[in-house]
């Protein structure tokens, strides 16, 4: 008896459906927003000689081990403040405008405290307002990540004040154009902003919690 030979299956489309199938859930699939903090490095090629800081131009920030978040406005003046204060310290301390510059010039587009006035215990001026973070080792990443934001929006929110009121312009549509140069359209507006409140933020090492 002759054997019956089974029919073929035709899988010349299966490459494509599998392909199909791909990019479908590819598309329909949701990733997870890497967090980061955009920092510029230091050259460590280079030696440099320990920066002076004058003690009116420098605050600090501690996340510690126990979710706490203390604010040091100067070395005899430290407490607990919540995450949601810390914009508008730093936004009050680097726009004071107390001082002046290296150069000996006065912000002129500082506009001081909450009230407009200008407190000599915080910053002589943007360019050398300093923000420090102090971290113990023990601080959780959510604490580590909200301080740091918080921080990013103050300087944000500063620079969009200043091209409203200069440019007024929206600092949400100012949009770098990599084609043009530093000084053409809006990347000249964006490096001005950068130049007036350049962000200066020191980060020691962490220490242990009970130190």
């Amino acid at each position: 008896m002759a054997r019956k030979e089974l029919p073929e299956v035709n899988a010349s489309s299966l490459a494509d459906i599998a392909f199909l199938l791909l990019t479908f859930f590819l598309i329909a699939t949701s990733m997870d927003k890497q967090e980061g903090v955009q920092r510029q490095l230091p050259d460590l090629t280079v030696e440099k000689e320990p920066i002076k800081i004058e003690q009116q131009n420098a605050i600090e920030f501690v996340a510690n081990a126990f979710g706490q978040i203390l604010y040091k406005e100067d070395p005899d003046k430290v407490r607990q403040i919540n995450i949601k204060e810390i914009k508008e310290l730093v936004m009050d301390h680097v726009d004071n405008g107390g001082g002046v510059d290296a150069d000996g010039n006065p912000c002129t587009y500082c506009t001081g405290g909450p009230d407009g006035t200008k407190s000599a215990l915080l910053s002589d001026h943007p360019s050398k307002a300093v923000i420090s973070v102090k971290f113990d080792k023990g601080t959780s990443w959510e604490d580590y990540m909200a301080l740091q934001g918080e921080i990013e929006a103050a300087y944000s929110e500063l620079k969009a004040k200043y091209v409203q009121r200069t440019y007024n312009r929206d600092w949400d549509l100012v949009v770098a154009d990599p084609s043009k140069s530093e000084k053409d359209g809006d990347n000249a507006i964006i490096a001005d902003a950068n130049s007036k409140y350049p962000k200066i933020i020191a980060e020691p090492k962490p220490t242990d919690a009970n130190q």
